[in-house]
């Protein structure tokens, strides 16, 4: 188990501890990594989405969006994954977006002009 999956799981004790013993699902938080590089910006529970800061460690990240999902009612939390169409329309262009990924891809070359 990598240190993060150690401190999600720390996380997730925490809370299911103040949880009453009313029937309902433990508390859980799903990582998704692996699906492009770069930094975990968002968070997702039932309907709400959270994004994260751009200073915010991503424990932090975690931590904040699992009590607001809890808080909310919800059981679940996707941390990661791919961007939602909606999370895409802040860019102007695919250009624009891969410029944010591209840095994280250590065998991309750069972008070439246009002729």
């Amino acid at each position: 188990m990598s240190d993060i999956e150690k401190r999600l799981a720390a996380i997730e004790r925490k809370l299911n501890m103040r949880l009453a013993p009313d029937g309902k699902p433990p508390f859980r938080i799903l990582l998704i990594e692996g699906g492009l590089p770069g930094p975990i910006n968002f968070a997702y529970a039932g309907e709400t989405r959270w994004e994260r800061d751009d200073s915010e460690e991503l424990e932090a990240f975690v931590q904040r969006t699992a009590q607001a999902a809890l808080a909310a009612g919800e059981a679940r939390l996707n941390v990661g994954g791919l961007p939602r169409s909606d999370e895409l329309e802040r860019f102007g262009s695919f250009e624009e977006w891969w410029a944010t990924i591209a840095p994280h891809y250590s065998d991309v070359p750069p972008v070439e002009p246009r002729r």
